[in-house]
């Protein structure tokens, strides 16, 4: 059985362990989105000196970078890696407020427990 299908059968550990493993992940999609951003000058440089001449003008040059189909690759696939590093920032935020509920109520049932 996924731990996701059941999480609320899941002990404070399994919780610690889950966030701890989606946590890695988002550190690999931050790292992954992070690259392609950093990148996308390069990119852009690679394609203008692939496209340009010598006769072109910078802005026609521009446009024609912004046009190519190999730019357009480009910013699907950063598209794609922000949409992942999203996708896991949600799932991260999700185990750690689930174990702060199940923290809560744990505390809750131990001060209900001494009160009877």
């Amino acid at each position: 059985m996924p731990a996701q299908e059941h999480a609320t059968e899941l002990s404070l550990e399994e919780l610690v362990h889950i966030a701890n493993k989606v946590g890695m992940e988002l550190v690999a999609a931050k790292k992954a989105c992070d690259r392609y951003e950093l990148m996308k000058p390069i990119v852009r440089a690679r394609i203008m000196q692939r496209l340009d001449d010598g006769e072109i003008s910078e802005t026609k040059l521009r446009r024609l970078m912004e046009s190519d189909a190999e730019y357009a690759a480009y910013i699907n696939k950063l598209i794609d890696a922000r949409a992942w590093l999203e996708k896991v920032r949600i799932r991260y935020e999700s185990y750690k407020n689930l174990f702060e509920a199940r923290r809560s109520m744990l505390s809750y049932r131990k001060a209900e427990m001494r009160l009877l």
